[in-house]
């Protein structure tokens, strides 16, 4: 069932929650920028509402044939006009200023709780909710920022004022029926509101299918050779199309739901254009003005019909502004769904055990008594109450068939999964090192893949040991292939680099962190066998103890302990 977003009180209380986000803490400046905003747009209300009486000032020396009040009329608006035409360029200028620091407030927000800890990899496995985290951090925000930019552009915190002026303006030149003609006119315009939260739903229901059609085409092209082997590629064409078509019935739903709401504004906004003149015409034609020269009834009419006509120029902004902040208010409730979630997650703690020469557990590594292990969605243990424990020196060999739960061990020991019986007791991450079945390489130098600093160490040394771990894992080529150490190739390196190479690139990162413990899924399956066993002599010289998980024959002699994982639930550990 898909879920529907309205625009109603939560989406004010979510709205207002993001806005502690935008200006409060290291984002004050923001708040400092937008109250300037907001004092630039009282000026510029001001100098506009002076603006609009231009015509009535020229209908009046006109009309009286006043040479010398044409010129200085004449003088005084054109330094209006510049002066409105300053203002209200500076005006955009910081609100897209602004719009850009709402932007980078909101992810680095975002993105410190994503990727604090593992909360990403929860979202992932263990959420059924939040849809497409990737697409609501990056599209989803910049069209929240864009459309709030947009209304704050449009003066939505002056609005109420201006518009209270106006119809102070209005009442002043035609009477009680000014602003009770134009207030009655706007609420005849509340038909709006009736539309908004289909609308507002509509569009989420967009950037979801949108969000699912990306990702289609995203993996296709992570997995395109993949594809090309296999030659299933009209099965994902017809699996492409119909994501396609989700994302093409949605945007026709949304344009269907919108309609209604550009006619109700578009005819409120003409009805506006004449509106002024009838109101305007009461008291002229009752005979109210008839003491005026033909000059000042002319500036009158025109100075009071540019007030009912700004008056309701406002309130069609007001009515205007329904539709962006209905489409708003889809983008809103998803980005801070995405954050109540990562703000929701905590990391589960694990036990850390510190080096004590005087107790015989100091030489222990890992220590793991009767722990069972379950995929996160079972009740039901894949492996039971397991007992190992790994000293300094001890190499351990986890093996057993395919899908036996393996690497649920390593999930459970690096707290990817939650561990519900037994405990569990290890050194500090910062001595561990995780070599996982499925490498990941971020973008950067050569350097930085080893390393994972950007920039050199003041260490002289570190070049060269750098050169003497490539040469270790066989990778001196890549050098030149980067252009050397520190040059960034611009590459994805996963996709770059074969298998064989990306898993000796991970070793060399190993070999240069010198771990206590290292944990190693399927970390020499795509290297020669001859290879393999000089890469765990590396690590013996390191001081380095390896936990891995492997099917080769050649890798027992390089392990003291064996663990062997059976497909119910049991286990042996034996010497190698």
């Amino acid at each position: 069932m898909e879920k529907r977003y309205n625009f109603d009180f939560l989406f004010l209380k979510r709205f207002l929650e993001l806005h502690k986000i935008l200006y409060l803490g290291k984002n004050y400046t923001n708040l400092i920028i937008f109250i300037l905003l907001q004092a630039i747009g009282v000026l510029y209300t001001f100098v506009g509402y002076r603006v609009g009486l231009i015509s009535g000032n020229f209908y009046k020396v006109l009309v009286d044939k006043d040479q010398d009040a044409f010129l200085s009329t004449c003088l005084e608006s054109t330094a209006l006009i510049v002066g409105i035409t300053v203002i209200k360029s500076v005006k955009k200028f910081i609100t897209r200023r602004l719009l850009v620091r709402w932007r980078r407030a909101l992810c680095i927000h975002i993105q410190g709780i994503y990727l604090h800890g593992i909360n990403f990899y929860k979202l992932s496995l263990f959420n059924e909710e939040i849809d497409n985290p990737d697409q609501r951090i990056t599209a989803d925000v910049n069209s929240l920022v864009t459309t709030y930019g947009g209304l704050v552009d449009d003066d939505l915190f002056l609005l109420p004022i201006a518009t209270g002026y106006y119809a102070y303006k209005a009442y002043q030149g035609a009477g009680w029926i000014g602003p009770t003609g134009m207030f009655g006119l706007f609420l005849l315009s509340f038909i709006n509101k009736i539309f908004m939260t289909p609308v507002a739903n509509r569009t989420a229901q967009l950037e979801r299918s949108e969000g699912d059609f990306r990702f289609k085409h995203m993996n296709i092209r992570d997995h395109s050779e993949s594809l090309a082997f296999q030659g299933t590629i009209e099965t994902e064409l017809k699996k492409t199309n119909k994501s396609l078509d989700k994302v093409c019935t949605a945007q026709e739903n949304l344009f269907n739901w919108t309609l209604p709401v550009d006619l109700s504004t578009n005819l409120f906004s003409y009805l506006g254009s004449i509106a002024s003149y009838l109101v305007i015409s009461i008291p002229v034609f009752s005979g109210h003005y008839d003491d005026l020269t033909n000059g000042d009834l002319a500036k009158m009419i025109s100075n009071n019909g540019f007030v009912c006509i700004m008056l309701i120029f406002k309130f069609s902004q007001l009515v205007n502004m329904t539709s962006s902040v209905a489409n708003m208010a889809g983008t809103t409730h998803r980005v801070a769904e995405l954050i109540e979630k990562l703000t929701d997650y905590c990391d589960t703690p694990i036990t850390i055990i510190e080096d004590n020469k005087d107790d015989d557990d100091s030489k222990h590594l890992l220590s793991m008594k009767g722990v069972d292990i379950l995929t996160p969605k079972s009740d039901v243990p894949i492996i039971k109450g397991l007992n190992l424990s790994v000293e300094q020196g001890s190499n351990l060999l986890i093996t057993g068939s395919s899908g036996a739960g393996k690497t649920s061990i390593f999930r459970v020991i690096r707290s990817l999964w939650p561990r519900i019986s037994g405990t569990l007791d290890q050194i500090n991450q910062r001595d561990v090192f995780h070599f996982p079945q499925r490498e990941y390489l971020s973008e950067g130098s050569l350097r930085e893949q080893i390393t994972e600093e950007a920039e050199p160490s003041d260490d002289p040394k570190q070049e060269d040991r750098i050169i003497s771990l490539l040469e270790t894992t066989q990778l001196m080529n890549l050098v030149n292939r980067c252009g050397g150490l520190d040059k960034d190739p611009g590459w994805n390196w996963s996709k770059i680099l074969s298998p064989g190479e990306t898993q000796r690139l991970v070793w060399a990162k190993l070999l240069y962190q010198k771990p206590k413990l290292a944990f190693l899924d399927e970390a020499t399956s795509a290297i020669s066998e001859s290879h393999q066993e000089a890469l765990y002599s590396a690590c013996i010289e390191n001081d380095i103890t390896v936990v891995s998980i492997g099917h080769r024959e050649s890798l027992r002699h390089l392990h003291q302990k064996i663990l062997v994982i059976d497909s119910v639930g049991g286990w042996t550990l034996t010497a190698a």
